[in-house]
């Protein structure tokens, strides 16, 4: 009994730490792909965002790219956003091949503590989130998307109000 009573402390003490994580605004500031400027997301003043973290070696990455490169067309309102953890060349390269409309930047050379702010802690890929406009965490999921879940994603991180469980 004691046993099962510490689980669900632990449990409710976790839950309490993922709110706060989402309740926080995240930022970050990446060098553009294109060489240009970096990019901070708190300069971002208005709508949500989509973060997309990708690898040039990963194929589900590489199979919605599309769908977030319509999607990123189809929602002006919303910044769509692609996070490379593959070196400068390899990610040229490859976007040379498959260009996307969206803006890319260049992820870490250790990217592990990145994606574990971004709720990543494994370091899976494809990773993407959304963030309400006040850059808090609103939905994530680590795994090819669709537009379903996009969709409902944004509708959900639009929403006055919502909660902080994430739309998975």
């Amino acid at each position: 009994m004691t046993a099962v009573l510490l689980r669900l402390a632990a449990a409710a003490v976790l839950s309490g730490t993922a709110a706060a994580m989402a309740a926080t605004p995240m930022d970050l500031e990446l060098p553009r792909l294109d060489g240009q400027a970096f990019f901070r997301l708190s300069a971002v003043q208005s709508g949500p965002v989509v973060i997309n973290f990708w690898d040039t070696e990963c194929p589900p990455c590489a199979r919605e790219m599309p769908l977030l490169d319509r999607f990123a067309r189809s929602h002006p309102d919303a910044l769509v956003v692609g996070i490379s953890l593959a070196p400068r060349a390899r990610t040229s390269d490859f976007l040379d091949e498959r260009p996307v409309g969206y803006l890319q930047l260049l992820g870490p050379s250790e990217p592990r503590g990145l994606l574990r702010r971004f709720r990543d802690p494994a370091g899976a890929l494809p990773h993407t989130v959304v963030l309400r406009q006040d850059h808090s965490l609103c939905a994530t999921r680590t795994a090819e998307v669709s537009r379903e879940w996009l969709d409902a994603a944004l509708l959900r991180c639009r929403s006055a109000g919502n909660d902080n469980a994430d739309v998975k």
